[in-house]
């Protein structure tokens, strides 16, 4: 009996912190949120107090001076603080992947004789979703006065994009938190956050695999495209590949490489949708991601439509960053599409395997019609895939790496 009520108790407040912490009325919290500053707390008790003071006892007007002190205190204070103080944020990076993590150097310099306390730094490290928490990216007890110091913090970004996404601001509201006051905080450099990319270990059968001057990748060597070196002669090269300005100058046979024709002739859309939620746009982004960058790794020829710009990586590992910078760069909102909503098509399209990635249902004329592969993301909290006819349809669960790869492998029949 006795081991049953403590459990008893336990729930009972368990249930009475969540009828106390519940929103009842949110459509009013614009209204009465102003009552969380303290200043407006110490304010009215002021007002309170004078009036204690002139119809009741004059000695009131002691705790009117103690009020009042404390909003002078807590108002100025933290002003003269911020003032004295530089800070500039340094990334030990360039660039990494969504959910890996980061060292961050703070370097804060105060010029005032006396230390400061409570510093917070926020804007800028946090995603959208998060933002509007107001929660800070990290938080210091206590600069010493007259002095530089070094903080270094691990920052694991949990979404692909430019960090820090807005201006980061420092600031303290020490020491009543009546009122914070921030200052701009110098950013050297920026970090590129690249969407979250799965292992896809295929090729698909369908490829465009002719032999083609434009499609060609700086990864093998091989008998066409620019020259990538050269090397000494081996039994069965051809005379023609001979470089005899080298040869005379080596005094014996120099050929040259130059690049090898692309086995795979690839074509990736991203095409978003701004009326599907933002995560699934996002799923949608890291399919397209993942796909460019399994076909790149096995020297493939890519070729990938966002947001109506065309990026060719044809084998050359900035090529690769830069369309990689560019899946981190995308605005959902900014996606433009033409009046028909269909992604504009290019003419060197001609003769490529285009895979188009989308969150919404694909119509089926529209896949029939072009000969276009369509790789559907479903919605998030879908557990089953839709009745469509795509090439590929992504459910909307948890585990959606583990998903693609085997789609694609079995798509691609490599299994």
């Amino acid at each position: 009996m006795s081991a049953i009520q403590p459990d008893r108790r336990t729930s009972a407040l368990t249930r009475l912190e969540s009828v106390l912490s519940h929103d009842f009325c949110p459509w009013a919290n614009r209204w009465v949120y102003w009552v969380k500053n303290p200043m407006w707390c110490l304010g009215i008790a002021a007002l309170i107090s004078i009036l204690c003071g002139v119809f009741a006892n004059p000695q009131v007007f002691l705790l009117t001076g103690v009020i009042l002190l404390v909003l002078t205190l807590g108002s100025i204070w933290p002003i003269l603080c911020v003032r004295g103080i530089r800070c500039r944020v340094e990334f030990n990076k360039r660039r990494i992947r969504e959910h890996e993590s980061v060292p961050v150097r703070l370097v804060i310099s105060n010029r005032w004789p006396w230390p400061v306390w409570g510093l917070s730094l926020v804007n800028g490290f946090q995603s959208s979703s998060d933002e509007s928490t107001g929660e800070s990216a990290v938080a210091i007890a206590c600069v010493a006065g007259w002095s530089e110091s070094e903080f270094l913090w691990e920052f694991r970004p949990d979404c692909r994009g430019v960090y820090p996404l807005q201006a980061p601001t420092i600031g303290t509201g020490f020491p009543f938190g009546i009122m914070r006051a921030v200052r701009e905080v110098h950013c050297e450099g920026a970090l590129i956050v690249w969407p979250q990319t799965a292992l896809l270990n295929a090729m698909p059968d369908a490829a465009d695999a002719r032999q083609c001057e434009e499609h060609l990748t700086d990864r093998r060597a091989g008998e066409f495209g620019d020259m990538l070196g050269s090397r000494l002669f081996r039994e069965g090269d051809s005379l023609r590949r001979v470089h005899w300005a080298q040869t005379a100058r080596q005094r014996e046979m120099i050929v040259v490489e130059r690049q090898a024709t692309a086995t795979t002739a690839v074509r990736i859309v991203l095409r978003l949708d701004r009326e599907a939620d933002r995560e699934t746009n996002e799923r949608s982004i890291r399919v397209a991601a993942s796909i460019c960058e399994s076909l790149y790794r096995q020297h493939a020829y890519v070729e990938c439509l966002v947001s109506e710009t065309l990026y060719v990586c044809n084998g050359s590992e900035a090529e690769f960053r830069r369309l990689m910078d560019a899946f981190a760069q995308i605005r959902i909102d900014a996606d433009r599409r033409n009046e028909s909503g269909e992604p504009r098509r290019d003419r060197r399209a001609h003769g490529l395997f285009e895979i188009v990635i989308t969150p919404e249902a694909c119509r089926p004329d529209v896949q029939l019609a072009t000969g276009r592969r369509i790789v559907v993301v479903e919605h998030i909290g879908r557990a089953e895939p839709s009745n469509t006819r795509s090439w590929l349809t992504v459910a909307g669960d948890a585990d959606w790496s583990r998903q693609l790869s085997r789609l694609w492998r079995k798509a691609c029949h490599a299994a």
